[in-house]
């Protein structure tokens, strides 16, 4: 069975979502690669919230939403802005939870932690990020379409 975890990351202040997602994807993910090596997730998908960056007028963020967002509000379909001030929810998916284990005790110990932290620290909010476990997860498929 799959042990998948979700991280919720947040955008460092004062950087762009241009630059988060920049950095995210080719600074992170490359070191990431290279310290876990074989022990890498199955898959690692990150997925961005929509935002409307430098606009408030879709969305207005008045004083629910932090300052971070406040002019980039999400596009928020039911909920407040304050709800959605994270910028990226990361899926990892590992064959197991053996699998996972391995994964976590080479990133969180020593040197591989520190370089970690340290690159986290260029374009994430590390203290509002949060991490949780997901037991399990069901597909539903639309019709199939005829071409």
């Amino acid at each position: 069975m799959p042990y998948i975890i979700l991280i919720f990351v947040y955008r460092k202040p004062g950087l762009s979502l241009a630059a988060f997602k920049s950095h995210y994807e080719h600074s992170h993910m490359p070191l990431l690669q290279s310290i876990a090596g074989p022990h890498f997730p199955k898959t690692h998908t990150r997925r961005y919230l929509q935002r409307s960056e430098g606009n408030t007028t879709a969305s207005p963020p008045s004083t629910e939403s932090g300052a971070i967002n406040a002019n980039s509000p999400a596009t928020v379909l039911v909920g407040t802005q304050a709800e959605f001030e994270y910028d990226a929810i990361a899926e990892l998916t590992f064959d197991n939870e053996a699998a996972f284990q391995a994964f976590f005790a080479l990133v969180s110990q020593g040197e591989a932690a520190e370089r970690i932290a340290r690159d986290e620290e260029m374009f994430s909010d590390r203290p509002k990020m949060r991490i949780v476990v997901v037991d399990d997860c069901a597909v539903t498929t639309g019709p199939m379409t005829t071409g």
